[in-house]
């Protein structure tokens, strides 16, 4: 995953490459505001991994060139859906 921010514009971009449950490598982009709820998400799907990922160096360098620069990640929380864990996913119980 790239995390990347505009800090004159106070915006946001993320990418990261994944391969979907029809074993199609995707790229997805969340973008957006710092200091709001509004964001984007994008899911485009590509042949073959090595086009996914030639298709993700091309976005990240185009978001370099206009004025990104990487991040650390400060607070999940800040995004609608939180990480978890595998141990998060197989404790959950059913019934």
């Amino acid at each position: 995953m790239i995390y990347m921010i505009h800090p004159i514009q106070r915006r946001f971009y993320i990418l990261s490459l994944e391969l979907d449950l029809f074993n199609t490598w995707c790229i997805h982009k969340i973008y957006g505001g710092l200091g709001n709820k509004h964001r984007q998400e994008l899911i485009q799907s590509f042949e073959s991994e090595s086009a996914a990922s030639k298709a993700l160096q091309i976005c990240e360098h185009k978001r370099r060139q206009r004025g990104y620069i990487y991040a650390n990640l400060i607070s999940s929380t800040i995004f609608t859906l939180c990480p978890q864990t595998i141990q998060d996913v197989s404790g959950a119980t059913y019934g």
